[in-house]
């Protein structure tokens, strides 16, 4: 009963976490509209992986304290390849949103590289089992959700591609491409992840 509990508790820590995280990626990417008014994609791109690399070792170290860190890092050192290669795809997923705003704008370019929870839950249930023995409740809420989220990256992109200024243009192909590479990206660096 104790182990049930706990399971489900976890379960909604990760849901609020999910939901927190995607509302703090959304605010993040507001700032890549920088591109617009003349800023270079990947100037703007080293700004937000370096604000992610000081992010990323002053708030542990600020709570736990630097030799955390470092122990960590010797307990699990076969670990920090996987880090990296992480890392690395998100730094690529990041550059190429930066260059899907630029050319289709935030309203498009955002539904369609949020298909990175899509190709998560491809790799998810392809390499490492999940969702398999689920059942149907599992199932529907996996699926119901992928097909709200495809509807809704319809619906926005539809919605603002009446700008001719960003249809007409060859651009707006490869902003799009842009954006569907980054999703691709983000949805495989979770492997590393895992």
């Amino acid at each position: 009963m104790d182990n049930k509990l706990s399971d489900r508790s976890l379960h909604r820590l990760g849901v609020i976490c999910g939901l927190a995280a995607g509302a703090w990626l959304g605010g993040a990417e507001a700032p890549t509209k920088l591109v617009t008014v003349g800023f270079s994609p990947f100037l703007i791109s080293l700004g937000m992986v370096a604000g992610v690399f000081v992010a990323r070792w002053t708030v542990p170290m600020a709570l736990k304290g630097a030799g955390y860190i470092w122990d960590d890092l010797r307990e699990r050192p076969h670990l920090a390849i996987w880090a990296i290669l992480a890392g690395m795809l998100w730094a690529v997923a990041n550059t190429l949103t930066v260059f899907a705003i630029r050319n289709v704008g935030l309203s498009i370019a955002f539904p369609l590289w949020n298909s990175n929870s899509l190709v998560g839950v491809l790799w998810g249930w392809l390499l490492f089992g999940e969702l398999r023995g689920g059942g149907a409740r599992a199932w529907g809420k996996v699926l119901g959700g992928a097909f709200c989220m495809a509807v809704g990256a319809c619906v926005l992109a539809y919605a603002t591609s009446q700008n001719a200024s960003a249809s007409a243009s060859g651009a707006a192909t490869l902003g799009i491409l842009a954006a569907l590479g980054a999703g691709a990206l983000w949805g495989t660096m979770y492997i590393p992840y895992r």
